[in-house]
């Protein structure tokens, strides 16, 4: 495997680790993450010596979604610089970012998500197409940037996920939940003490590890295929046409270009003037 700047690895007992390692910047997705998360994972694919994969992160956030700074930004235009966004350009790569999903959603293998603080925004993409999602009792969860950044493309799966209702209420009000709240709407499989969350994960991952992989790997695939059957694809498709059109929105290209002259901290201070 090569060097990799914004992970750590780690392979025991048919378990291959994952942590993302931005801490000073919440973990972030920036697109190296993405890539090399992509890569991380498929080193190990066809890998005999593992069965499960856990994927966790350092620091007090599990992940605060995609990165807002232009170098890092996850596609090609970023918003700060582009007067107007190009929104077919926009729409192909947000297109693009799907279909980088929807490979994890499909990797063979399971995973587990190690969830130990907040999982907002885009990092619900994340939580989404992992199998199962284990959590800490402080972790937090939510799209915070819902009233006027746009939407992660597949709005994290929630509709298949979390119903509706709760859908609905989450996007509309840009509030966060807490892990318990999570736990009732079907969000997460489970809440234990922040302590045990490290233990819990490995017992857990170690427990699935002793079945017969291919048995996983078919276990995996007819339940991804039950949702993919209720039209999981075509409904992801049109949220990410909808994103790109939301990117044309002034508020959204605004936040950014504050981001670019002042800073993160302005932009949110900014924000929180306009909708506190």
């Amino acid at each position: 495997m090569k060097t990799l700047e914004t992970l750590l690895t780690e392979t025991s007992e048919k378990i291959f680790t994952i942590t993302l390692n931005r801490e000073k910047n919440l973990n972030a997705l920036s697109s190296l993450v993405l890539e090399e998360l992509e890569y991380a994972l498929n080193s190990v694919r066809s890998d005999p010596a593992v069965s499960v994969i856990v994927i966790k992160s350092k620091g007090r956030a599990f992940s605060s979604g995609y990165e807002l700074g232009g170098d890092n930004w996850v596609t090609s235009q970023y918003p700060g610089n582009a007067d107007p966004i190009d929104l077919q350009a926009d729409r192909r790569d947000i297109h693009e970012l799907v279909d980088y999903w929807m490979r994890i959603w499909r990797y063979p293998k399971p995973i587990v998500a190690q969830v130990q603080g907040d999982c907002l925004s885009g990092a619900g993409e994340l939580l989404a197409v992992c199998d199962l999602a284990i959590v800490s009792d402080r972790a937090r969860f939510g799209h915070p940037a819902a009233c006027d950044l746009g939407i992660p493309p597949s709005i994290m799966f929630w509709p298949i996920l979390i119903g509706l209702r709760k859908t609905k209420e989450l996007l509309l009000t840009s509030k966060l939940i807490d892990a318990q709240e999570a736990l009732s709407i079907g969000l997460v499989n489970e809440v234990v003490p922040h302590d045990e969350l490290e233990a819990r994960v490995q017992a857990v991952a170690a427990k699935v590890a002793k079945a017969p992989s291919d048995n996983s790997i078919l276990l995996k695939s007819i339940s991804n295929t039950w949702f993919e059957n209720m039209g999981m694809q075509q409904s992801i498709r049109t949220g990410a046409d909808i994103d790109a059109i939301y990117h044309q929105n002034r508020s959204y290209t605004d936040f950014f270009k504050t981001v670019e002259e002042e800073g993160v901290k302005a932009a949110f201070a900014k924000r929180a003037r306009l909708y506190s």
